[in-house]
């Protein structure tokens, strides 16, 4: 960790911003007559001042800048210390005394024992202080600076989430939805007494969490630890991986395996790298992180709702043994392999690098103890890899239809999951607004939260899954039927054709057998012997167009009957 350097953020200032903005921040910089708009006035008070802004205020303006102006973001050339340094020196323009924050911490916490434990405590110093200047700010009818506040109070305990999420992963996640609820509360401007009674839980939690976080930890505390974030982590992703695999080798396309298998290393290796860009070289800030999670969620719904969509289509067909022995093989096209490798690819990478972000976490408040971590590692893996062999075991025992069902039943789910949890996501770091529904039920492991953006969000992908329902199982079912029809119908007048050649050739065979039968010309006896054996065959090939006629006529009837009638014969 390490404090905010208002002499590192003149220094950037002068090398940076001086140009345009100007030496004592007026907006009179050497650049300022040339650029239209003119270069914001940063000694103004309206800008930077404590009684009228934020310092997160000014901060998300240098990072990520503001649209058709000269002001660009400097996210990819400053690092998130340097761009807090620099937010402060500029606040110093209108204030005489900058408050500056207790400290300014970089990755999770300091390194091991008392630094630790010290540094986790600033960190909840930090986080109280935000918590009550957010509640007094409300008290005294300052909305907005009360809502910056608790903004700013929930970033700060971001650095220490992944650690107590390790340790206790309800409390953690508690104080996320606590922290989101604050928010919300207070920017519809709820009563008084309720926004009071949530920042009380919180800073009740955050004490509990304190101790825990500042607690040593065994090697038997480590395992367990250990043991679960893999579990945890991996369980929806192992799930999904080994239903697309069993999927696979139960539409015989075995060959496709090597796109789960890529989409698997992949995101493997795209985990730990992120992981590694994000906190060692770009040094993103916790909302930003908070973002990037949730745009990952979006996209994994999107692509696990073409999957289920596209698997639940196939069942209607999956009940003729023709289509699993030659169809299906063809319906898992290049374009659909590379799908499935995708759904593998996001199932691993949207957990991945989060993955190592907890035991980054892990290590680092464990200490000099961390003994017990890489056991707790392997027992969890060796866990998931029974979780995938009795999914693959199990899989493979299901007749296709239900597995089908199955299947797509599941990434529905997840995708409908992943709906909510992503809303969530860009909602906690402040890329959506947050609107409390009180009626919403808040279930986190199903991704429900009780706010109008997530249940909407939600409802949408509902009512997209039960048009898609509707649409293969009605209107498509229906054109079906409709078009079997039309077919049948051109083949029975195929077969009326047959049928009169077929007499007409039996016709024309008797009278020449009629006619030849008196001759004693041994020529004429031979050749009435074929024409007998002409007959026999026609009455052949006649009996077979008769019962295939038979046949198709009962398909024809099955055919017109109702959907509900035909599904019950089926069965």
């Amino acid at each position: 960790s390490a404090p905010v350097s208002l002499e590192n953020g003149r220094l950037l200032y002068m090398s940076n911003c001086k140009i345009c903005h100007g030496i004592e921040g007026r907006g009179d910089g050497l650049l300022a007559s040339q650029l239209d708009p003119k270069p914001a006035v940063l000694a103004d008070p309206q800008l930077t001042g404590d009684k009228f802004s934020k310092p997160f205020d000014n901060f998300q303006i240098i990072n990520v800048g503001i649209a058709n102006t000269a002001m660009v973001g400097w996210a990819d050339q400053l690092s998130e210390k340097e761009l807090w340094d620099l937010t402060y020196f500029i606040r110093a323009f209108s204030n005489e005394n900058v408050k500056l924050p207790l400290l300014f911490a970089q990755g999770s916490t300091a390194d091991s024992g008392k630094s630790r434990e010290s540094s986790t405590q600033i960190i909840f110093q930090e986080i109280l202080l935000l918590l009550d200047q957010s509640l007094k700010a409300y008290r005294d009818d300052r909305t907005r600076e009360a809502s910056e506040s608790a903004f700013d109070a929930y970033l700060t305990y971001e650095l220490v989430e992944s650690p107590l999420i390790t340790k206790r992963r309800d409390l953690g996640l508690k104080l996320e939805s606590s922290f989101g609820r604050l928010q919300a509360e207070i920017k519809r401007k709820a009563p008084l007494d309720l926004v009071d009674k949530i920042g009380q839980n919180i800073a009740a939690d955050l004490k509990e969490a304190q101790q825990i976080l500042t607690q040593k930890i065994g090697f038997t505390g480590l395992f367990i630890q250990s043991f679960s974030i893999i579990l945890r982590e991996g369980f929806e992703a192992i799930l999904i991986i080994a239903a697309l695999i069993t999927f696979l080798i139960k539409s015989r396309n075995r060959d496709k395996l090597k796109a789960i298998y890529t989409g698997v290393m992949i995101g493997i290796v795209a985990s730990f790298l992120t992981a590694y860009i994000l906190h060692s070289i770009l040094d993103i800030s916790m909302a930003n992180q908070e973002i990037m999670e949730g745009v990952i969620m979006l996209v994994a719904v999107a692509v696990l709702f073409y999957v289920s969509y596209w698997l639940v289509s196939k069942i209607e067909a999956a009940k003729w043994q023709s289509y699993i022995t030659g169809k299906m093989q063809q319906a898992v096209s290049t374009g659909s392999a590379f799908t499935l490798g995708l759904v593998a690819f996001l199932s691993v990478y949207r957990e991945g690098f989060e993955t190592v972000l907890f035991y980054k976490a892990l290590y680092l408040y464990a200490g000099e103890t961390t003994a017990g971590i890489i056991p707790g590692f392997f027992a969890g893996s060796a866990v998931l890899g029974v979780v995938y062999f009795l999914i693959n075991s199990l899989g493979m025992r299901i007749p296709v239809k239900w597995f089908f069902v199955i299947t797509s039943v599941f990434l529905y789910f997840m995708a409908f999951m992943f709906m909510g949890k992503g809303l969530h996501e860009l909602q906690m770091g402040g890329a959506m607004s947050m609107t409390l529904a009180d009626f919403a039920p808040e279930i986190p492991w199903m991704g429900m939260y009780p706010t109008w953006e997530t249940f909407i969000g939600q409802m949408i992908l509902v009512a997209a899954y039960a048009g898609a329902l509707f649409y293969t199982f009605g209107i498509k079912q229906e054109r079906a039927v409709h078009e079997l029809k039309s077919e049948a119908t051109q083949i029975q007048n195929n077969i009326t054709a047959v049928h009169d050649l077929v007499e007409h050739i039996s016709h024309h065979a008797k009278r020449c057998e009629i006619f030849l039968k008196d001759t004693r010309d041994h020529d004429l006896k031979e050749l009435s012997e074929h024409l007998k054996e002409i007959d026999s065959k026609v009455h052949e090939l006649f009996d077979q167009v008769l019962y295939f006629e038979n046949r198709l006529s009962d398909e024809y009837d099955r055919l017109s009957q109702p959907i509900g009638a035909r599904e019950k014969e089926l069965h």
